[in-house]
């Protein structure tokens, strides 16, 4: 018997690759045009590849463990559990980085990033905590699909200033 959502979490980690291999594309297309990389230029690429594996990472972890023949509250609560000890470490990993590279307060869009992102993890964690709820394929397949959304509205928000010559300074170095 298949694993509920499964279908839909495998076509996401496909999608996921895509937009990972189609940033991969972009940042060679960019390199060849002779176009110098800024400390922003550097962090925002990696966001991109990073949140787009994470996704594929996420909709895989369920089927992974479900192959391994464990009872499916099992396989929704330990998935729910992992990956919300990734996103938390992972998101401040980004705002920690973002800082670095851009001095003064966030911008709004980091701001409603993290907060979706943080209700995301408080649906996680009532999917993983045994007695609050019904573990389902709900909270997992959402919390994949939001990293692919945010890798993609970073992405383009980002790819007309990624895409332009950059003068590099010694303080971009």
């Amino acid at each position: 018997m298949e694993l509920a959502g499964a279908g839909y979490l495998y076509t996401l980690a496909t999608l996921a690759m895509t937009f990972v291999g189609f940033c991969a594309i972009v940042l060679v297309f960019r390199q060849s045009m002779g176009h110098q990389s800024s400390k922003f230029h550097r962090y925002a690429s990696h966001i991109y590849i990073e949140l787009g594996f994470s996704s594929a990472a996420i909709a895989m972890l369920a089927p992974l463990l479900a192959a391994c023949d464990l009872p499916r509250a099992v396989v929704w609560r330990t998935s729910s559990a992992l990956i919300v000890i990734a996103l938390v470490a992972h998101t401040w990993s980004i705002l920690k980085r973002f800082k670095a590279t851009r001095p003064g307060p966030f911008p709004t869009r980091v701001w409603v990033n993290t907060t979706v992102t943080g209700l995301v993890v408080l649906a996680l964690t009532a999917n993983a905590v045994p007695l609050l709820i019904e573990p389902s394929p709900g909270p997992v397949a959402i919390a994949a699909t939001w990293r692919l959304i945010m890798g993609i509205e970073i992405f383009m928000l980002t790819l007309e200033e990624f895409l332009s010559p950059s003068k590099v300074t010694h303080d971009q170095r």
